[in-house]
Formats: structure tokens, C-alpha cells, sequence
């Protein structure tokens, strides 16, 4: 199998499901922000995700795609609230839903999206694993919302610890993927063994994938990231960099700029320069990269428990491609 390829033709299902279910219908100004968010692109990690894990266990990948459309539309859901909170202006290269509106569309808009997300899974007894399947995203949803929250207290303190933060990661971004994997595999009738393998390879899939968001926000290209690069420190989030940069810092005036970050929760961008030569000197980004290393590490470890097929390799494939990405 052509990884790369299938990645691709696994794109293109999920883009013409999408565009198949979105319409454009009254009232247009709830709906067009719904079309306008789900219509911008992006790598659709999350629905391949939850095919790709049905195929791992012997079912056909398109059996879920419908789970798979349902997560990514909850995807983008957390995207607009999340842009609402933080007023990040750029996504994906264009104005955020609350920028081109205004918030009140935007809030009404995720609403109505998870609504429609619902709407994609299976019920009563379209499916044996119905229960399992519902109870999962229903999990996910809850989770994200309380990873958000998290988020948004350690922004008004300084004293956040590593520990602290990976339970953060893990609830907002990791019980996402999680979610993909166990919806694919229930679709697929997977083993109590082998929910736990997939279970165990997105937990830590998406800490990585979090961490390497530390990174890329001070690190990587703007235009091809899509979003401002430094609205971490703008926003005084207490990311994977803060924290070690924290634990790591001994010189007086290293330690005074990470005073001053704190105690302002956040600065203007003129600091951002400050803080990517700050986390260069310190090693900041090389540490980081190797703790996304280990939590790759460890998910293609929990995958020696699967069957040895082509979507299990592709879910192999799947880390190397993630793996020191670039946006």
C-alpha cells in the first residue's frame, strides 16, 4: 500500500461527505459560518484516524466514516469556541468565524455543530456497539471542555507544573484522538485488547502532537502553520516551553523575563522575538522534540498488539508522518 496515496483518497471521502452533508439552508448566517469552517481545509487527521483504526481491525475504513465526519465536525466545533476565547484572529490562513461575524454567530454557530455532529452517529440498532460508540463521543466532548477550562485557570497562574499541564493535553487535545481510534474500532467489533492498544497509541499520539503545537507556535513558518505565530506568549499560555524554560532558567535576567510573563499573563509580540532566543539558548526546543519522540515511541510500541496488516502500518506510517512536522 502507497501510504501517502491512500492518506489522500481518505482525504478526498472525507471532503465529499462533508460537502454532501453541509448545505447552506436558512437562517444563512448560521449556516454559512458552519460551511465556511468545515470547507477551509485542513489535514483531517481526525476522521482518517478513526477509518484507518476500523481497517486495522479488519473492517472496511469507509464502515466509519460517518464517526470519523462526526469527529472532525466536533474538531472544528472546539476550534471556533477556542478562537472565540482566545481571539485569535487567523485560522487557517483566513479570519476566524467571530472575526468575518461576530461572537455571538460564532457560539451559535459550534453549537449548532456539535448538534450536527450527533446526527452522523449511529442509533438504536444501527449498529451492535450503538451504546459504546455514542458514550464515547459523548466522553470526548466533556473532556475537551473540561482540558479548555484547565487551560484557561492555568493562564492566571504561575505556579503550573509539568504534571499538571500533560493532564491539561491529554484532556483537550489527546481525548480527541482517542476518540477517533475507539469509534473506529467499535465500528470494527474490536477485542478489550485491542480498544486498549488503539487507546493507548492515541493518548500518547496526541501528546505528541500537542507538544509539537508548543513548538510550531514559536518555531515554524506562519503562512504555512495558518496561524500567528507567538499567540501562545501573547495569550501568556502556559505551554510544554514555559514550563521547562522555568525549571531549566538560572540566569538572573532569563528568570526576570519569565517573572514578567507570569505575572502579566502574556505580553505584546514585540516579546515574542525575546522568548525564541530565550528557548534557544536554553535548549528548550530540543527537549520538547524529545519528549514528542518518547510519546511517539510509545504508540508504535502499543501497536505491536494489533493485527499485522496494512492499516495497522499505516498507523505506523501515520507517526513518522506527524514526526518533526513542520506546520
Amino acid at each position: 500500500m502507497n501510504f501517502d496515496e491512500k492518506f489522500t483518497s481518505l482525504q478526498e471521502l472525507v471532503e465529499d461527505k462533508i460537502k454532501d452533508y453541509i448545505r447552506i439552508k436558512e437562517p444563512k448566517s448560521l449556516y454559512e459560518p458552519f460551511s465556511y469552517i468545515m470547507e477551509a481545509g485542513g489535514k483531517r487527521i481526525r476522521p482518517i484516524l478513526t477509518m484507518v483504526a476500523a481497517g486495522a481491525i479488519g473492517a472496511d475504513p469507509i464502515s466509519a466514516l460517518n464517526c470519523g465526519v462526526a469527529i472532525e465536525i466536533l474538531h472544528n466545533f472546539t476550534l471556533v469556541h477556542d478562537d472565540i476565547m482566545d481571539k485569535s484572529p487567523i485560522r487557517r490562513n483566513r479570519p476566524t468565524v467571530h472575526m468575518k461575524w461576530n461572537d455571538s454567530i460564532a457560539i451559535l454557530t459550534g453549537d449548532m455543530m456539535v448538534g450536527y455532529a450527533y446526527t452522523l452517529l449511529p442509533f438504536g440498532s444501527e449498529h451492535p456497539r450503538t451504546k459504546d460508540i455514542l458514550e464515547i463521543f459523548s466522553n470526548a466532548l466533556i473532556e475537551v471542555c473540561e482540558g479548555q477550562v484547565y487551560d484557561m485557570e492555568f493562564g492566571e497562574r504561575n505556579d503550573v507544573s509539568l504534571d499538571e499541564y500533560i493532564s491539561m493535553i491529554t484532556q483537550k487535545t489527546s481525548r480527541l484522538l482517542e476518540a477517533c481510534v475507539l469509534m473506529g474500532a467499535n465500528i470494527a467489533n474490536a477485542s478489550p485488547e485491542q480498544l486498549k492498544a488503539l487507546d493507548d497509541y492515541a493518548i500518547n499520539v496526541g501528546l505528541a502532537f500537542q507538544v509539537q503545537d508548543d513548538i510550531l507556535d514559536m518555531s515554524a513558518d506562519q503562512l504555512k502553520f495558518g496561524k500567528k505565530i507567538g499567540q501562545d506568549i501573547i495569550e501568556g499560555k502556559k505551554t510544554y516551553l514555559i514550563i521547562k524554560a522555568k525549571e531549566i532558567a538560572s540566569e538572573q535576567s532569563d528568570i526576570e523575563l519569565l517573572d514578567l510573563y507570569l505575572n502579566s499573563h502574556g505580553l505584546n509580540e514585540t516579546y515574542v522575538n525575546k522568548f525564541q532566543e530565550l528557548f534557544q539558548k536554553l535548549g528548550i526546543y530540543e527537549i520538547a522534540q524529545n519528549a514528542v519522540d518518547d510519546y511517539f515511541n510509545k504508540g508504535l510500541e502499543s501497536l505491536k498488539l494489533l493485527p499485522d496488516n496494512e492499516y495497522t502500518k499505516m498507523l505506523e506510517w501515520f507517526v513518522h508522518k506527524l514526526n518533526k512536522r513542520v506546520f
